[in-house]
């Protein structure tokens, strides 16, 4: 028989382990860790020496896109020379690496949008320099990580500083230049110049070098030597006393020339004048991207690696694609070069490196911008009238500037800029109502880093009246063709109507005036016969003899022939005319 005592006993201590593990499941499930640290994070250096320690990140797997904090040291113990950000994986700083070597503070705070997530990457350099012997710490005062969630979801949960040891400096003696100590009363030190190498501190790459200096009157000699100890004193003599000389061949790297004056006092202070050649370009370049490079950022740092066996090069002639070239000067010593302002798409870079006398050698790189996906138009209406002012809507990156293009078939573009929210959704609404027409509309949207994105693609909208305005539009049309029309017909036949009896009232006028004109002629003529017929008679009751010659009977024959036929052939065309007339009438 089972003891109630004991099973009571069993299921307290089965509910205690329940409650447990239920308070524990919360620790345990946190799988998303990453942590900030040093490397190295311990070292043996001298005092009044430098090292430099690497500010990296340990994401655990997890993808991260920022990272922030603050380191701290003692300053009596090290102080910062610099801090360098080359080969970082963040490529956006909200705030650029800063220190302070009188707060003994280091800060930083940046990210990277596109994210990260390999095991470890660098954030930052950091060069400091020793002081005293000692062992001097450098650790996190505070920090933050934050997953690439979408959320900013602080993931950091172990922050390591670092211990390293300072060491006395060694005490052995600096070996001792011994400077030639000239006698009371002899000459100065010469004052030598040169055309070939007038800058004693600079490089050159002739190795012809002319000098000259000016020798007072007291001199009575000269001696000189070219070697590559800046403190020697001179061995050639020349007593014929000189004031130039010309040197050849000389060797690659720093070489000096010594002069020296006598006088009767013995021999003068020396000059030592520094001549600097490199005659070789320098012997290799390469050109790449540095780790974990973001492709779709519009700024880009190039590492620049060159091969000089003489001196160092800081000098570069850039020239981006098709754009002019420009000189950049190395002044951090960190053999980069940042290009900005790159747009999607294929560039290639020409870079000409410049060691200090002047050489040079040519390298090329070339890299693709990558655009992000292209903005979306989600909502839009294909079809309104002039009335409606339409609302689109799309989607794109978060809190990017987002440039619409409006075009208006037959017209100019128009462009509207507006940002999309934090979740990459925009809304635009024209500021007014779109006149009739067939409307295209593209975007492109810049993120908040530079980057760029492809062109979307594009949509139509058609604006038109409404139906009965169309309706109304094109009864108009119709009536404002018909009714001229019919006002046109109208005068047109008002137009025959008038004509044909003008017509008709003329014909018969014209048929009148040819039957009197008819009529009239006939008289005329008759008249005329008559007359004639009276002259003939005349003219015979003047005669003698009652008779007329054949003469005059054939002239009197004539004229009486001729009106007849005249008569006749008048009457005719008048009796045609009249004919017609009637003909037209009747038809």
């Amino acid at each position: 028989m089972t003891n109630p005592i004991n099973s009571r006993f069993c299921h307290q201590v089965l509910f205690l382990m329940l409650l447990v593990v239920l308070y524990l499941v919360p620790f345990f499930s946190v799988a998303e860790a990453a942590s900030l640290s040093l490397s190295p994070t311990t070292g043996v250096y001298t005092a009044n020496s430098t090292f430099t320690t690497k500010v990296i990140v340990n994401t655990e797997g997890k993808s991260v896109n920022a990272a922030e904090g603050t380191l701290a040291f003692n300053p009596n113990e090290l102080s910062v020379v610099s801090v360098n950000r080359s080969g970082s994986i963040f490529n956006l700083w909200v705030t650029e690496p800063t220190f302070s070597n009188s707060a003994g503070t280091i800060s930083f705070s940046g990210g990277l949008p596109s994210g990260f997530s390999l095991q470890t990457g660098t954030i930052m350099n950091v060069t400091f320099r020793t002081k005293g012997a000692g062992t001097a710490r450098v650790n996190f005062k505070n920090g933050s990580v934050l997953a690439n969630d979408g959320r900013g979801t602080n993931i950091l949960t172990t922050m390591n500083g670092g211990s390293f040891t300072i060491q006395a400096a060694s005490t052995a003696p600096e070996p001792e230049v011994i400077e030639y100590v000239a006698p009371a009363n002899t000459p100065q030190a010469p004052s030598v110049t040169s055309v070939t190498h007038p800058d004693t501190s600079a490089w050159y790459k002739n190795n012809v070098a002319e000098l000259k200096w000016s020798t007072p009157r007291d001199v009575t000699g000269v001696r000189t030597l070219l070697n590559e100890v800046p403190t020697s004193v001179p061995t050639k003599v020349y007593d014929n006393v000189i004031n130039n000389i010309k040197l050849t061949d000389l060797p690659e790297g720093e070489s000096y020339f010594h002069v020296q004056f006598r006088n009767q006092d013995g021999w003068g202070k020396v000059t030592h004048y520094r001549l600097a050649v490199d005659t070789k370009s320098p012997t290799a370049i390469k050109i790449s991207h540095l780790e974990e490079v973001d492709l779709s950022s519009p700024e880009q740092v190039l590492k620049v690696d060159v091969e000089d066996e003489t001196t160092k090069v800081n000098r570069f002639m850039v020239k981006l694609d098709s754009d002019e070239a420009y000189e950049y000067i190395d002044k951090s010593g960190s053999s980069t070069i940042l290009l900005f302002g790159l747009e999607p798409g294929y560039h290639s870079v020409i870079i000409e490196a410049f060691d200090q006398a002047g050489n040079s050698i040519i390298g090329t790189h070339s890299f693709t911008i990558e655009a992000f996906d292209r903005p979306i138009f989600t909502e839009y209406p294909s079809e309104i009238n002039e009335e409606v002012i339409p609302v689109i809507k799309g989607k794109t990156r978060p809190e990017s500037t987002v440039q619409i293009y409006i075009n208006k078939i037959g017209a100019e573009p128009n462009e509207h800029v507006l940002m999309s929210n934090e979740v990459g959704e925009f809304i635009f609404i024209p500021e007014g109502t779109f006149s009739n027409g067939v409307y295209e509309l593209s975007a492109i949207a810049t993120d908040k880093f530079g980057a760029q994105s492809d062109v979307s693609e594009s949509i139509r909208i058609a604006v038109q009246q409404p139906g009965y305005l169309r309706i109304g539009s094109f009864i108009v049309s119709v009536l404002s063709v018909i009714v001229p029309l019919i006002v046109l017909t109208f005068v047109l036949i008002l137009g025959a109507w008038y004509m044909l009896l003008y017509v008709r009232r003329f014909r018969k006028k014209v048929r009148i005036e040819s039957v009197e004109a008819l009529e009239i002629l006939h008289r005329e003529f008759s008249v005329l016969q008559k007359i004639l017929q009276d002259q003939e008679l005349i003219l015979q009751d003047s005669r003698k003899t009652k008779k007329l010659t054949r003469a005059e009977i054939n002239m009197v024959d004539v004229l009486d022939k001729a009106l007849r036929s005249s008569q006749e052939k008048v009457e005719k065309e008048m009796r045609d005319v009249t004919e017609l007339t009637e003909k037209q009438n009747n038809a």
